[in-house]
């Protein structure tokens, strides 16, 4: 039985998913080899031009086998690290993330080794100049690492901080347009513009962030698809009166030097992938499905890095983003017939509830407690987020042409920017509306039981809708002959 390509790229993104399942449960090491990349590639390749039901199979392998491939060197990475537990040893690498004030007068780092083993190490240094992409010498007793941590090394000596020339040209840019934005906003309120506009989340201080969580607003200070989303509307808007080819250009450099500025984070992986393919396809004239995007997206970023599966911003990322893709139609049509749409604030709701829902397991996993109160606290502040950073953005940018009308853009987004703060720290302190559980309970992800039922059973109806239409066009072409 023949079946489209397609299917073939679908089950060979399932087959990623899985594969990274199992890895990240065995942790194997025989796939590290080069020739099961080539062998999986070469088994995809054959699936697809196969387009059968045995292909199928062979694509689900072809994603297993280079998953297991890309994953095994981290695997032997960490079993380096472990071999060196408690020992005192001396590490070189990269600040790959913007340094974090934890509040104890310390910054947390993230630096990927360069020499050995490669490996991402969690250390905490004191309050000292140091910037993403810096290159730092550290040495100390190495602990066992956690999350996405190979190793870590508390209280490090450190030995060498270099900062290269030119260096990181896009954080330049991003500290230089920041300071024309705090030289006109004052400082909590300049950290949670910046946080929207940048991603750069290090500047609010934590008893903030802290009323963030609690009312499932962290998200809004990452990086992400819906801030990606609104810088690359505005520039398609602006170049797209000029032709098709200039939008999609446009776009293109703008999701560029947006992931440039930000960082390669996890979540603006999946945003700067999901971006580029929407606007590819929307420039042939091609309608992708939510459902394709959202899988054939999830296995491009576990093949160039497997621990994202482990990762926290990104499985909000895409939970946040399937509730929103999928859940969030299907309610719609349960509470709306085909002609009556949603209006603003119903479709906001639906799309905060439909978030929600998907993002909650996951945080209870992770932190062992969610707010009753996060979807209200969503729909009060999500409407004003991409106003808020448009503010911001003109204030930085009239800060360096027109001083004056950045004096004026400033105090308009002041007064956005405190209702927004009023928002979160008035829900912040409702404490009694936190569900609480013992963190890293994996039953939590039961939850997602009811979300996959009432999904396989709305993909029934469409199909059984699609025959009943096939039926109808069989018994009326012979009338028609």
């Amino acid at each position: 039985m023949r079946v489209h390509a397609s299917w073939s790229i679908i089950t060979f993104d399932f087959g990623v998913i899985i594969g990274d399942i199992f890895a990240c449960i065995f942790e194997p090491t025989l796939f590290s080899s080069f020739i099961w990349l080539v062998l999986s590639l070469i088994i995809l390749v054959v699936a697809i031009i196969m387009s059968n039901i045995p292909a199928l199979i062979l694509a689900f392998l072809a994603g297993i086998i280079i998953v297991m491939n890309r994953a095994a060197p981290s695997f032997i990475s960490k079993d380096y690290y472990r071999n060196l537990i408690g020992k005192t040893v001396t590490i070189s690498g990269e600040i790959i993330k913007d340094p974090e004030d934890n509040g104890e007068g310390k910054k947390n780092l993230t630096i990927r080794s360069t020499k050995e083993y490669k490996g991402q190490i969690f250390t905490q240094v004191s309050n000292i100049d140091i910037k993403r992409s810096d290159k730092i010498t550290i040495s100390g007793e190495l602990s066992e690492g956690f999350s996405n941590f190979d190793a870590v090394i508390f209280r490090p000596e450190i030995q060498n901080v270099d900062r290269p020339e030119p260096g990181d040209i896009f954080l330049k840019i991003r500290d230089f347009f920041a300071g024309g934005i705090k030289d006109y906003l004052p400082d909590k309120q300049a950290s949670l513009g910046l946080g929207y506009l940048l991603g750069q989340k290090s500047g609010v201080d934590k008893s903030f962030q802290e009323s963030l969580r609690t009312v499932g607003l962290t998200h809004i200070i990452v990086a992400s698809g819906a801030h990606l989303g609104v810088l690359v509307g505005i520039a398609r808007k602006i170049f797209g009166k000029f032709s098709r080819f200039s939008s999609l250009l446009s776009g293109l450099i703008f999701m560029f030097l947006f992931i440039g500025i930000t960082g390669l984070s996890a979540s603006m992986l999946r945003a700067g992938l999901v971006t580029g393919l929407s606007l590819i396809a929307w420039y042939y004239g091609r309608n992708v499905q939510p459902a394709r995007i959202i899988f054939l997206v999830a296995a491009i970023t576990l093949i160039i890095n497997p621990a994202y599966l482990t990762d926290l911003a990104w499985l909000l990322s895409f939970a946040s983003f399937f509730g929103i893709l999928i859940v969030a139609p299907i309610l719609i049509k349960f509470f709306y017939n085909q002609t009556k749409k949603p209006g603003f604030i119903a479709s906001t709701f639906i799309s905060s509830i439909s978030a929600a829902l998907l993002c909650t397991p996951i945080l209870l996993y992770f932190f062992g407690s969610v707010s009753l109160i996060s979807v209200i606290a969503n729909i009060l502040i999500l409407p004003t987020i991409s106003i808020a950073m448009g503010l911001t953005f003109l204030t930085g940018l009239f800060a360096i042409f027109i001083p004056i009308l950045a004096n004026f853009i400033g105090q308009l987004d002041l007064l956005l920017l405190n209702y927004q703060i009023s928002v979160v720290e008035f829900f912040g302190d409702k404490k009694m509306f936190l569900i609480e559980i013992p963190a890293e309970n994996p039953l939590v992800f039961l939850l997602y039981i009811p979300v996959i039922v009432v999904i396989i059973t709305t993909l029934i109806k469409q199909i059984n809708k699609i025959k009943k239409h096939r039926k109808l066009q069989n018994s009326i072409k012979p009338m028609l002959a």
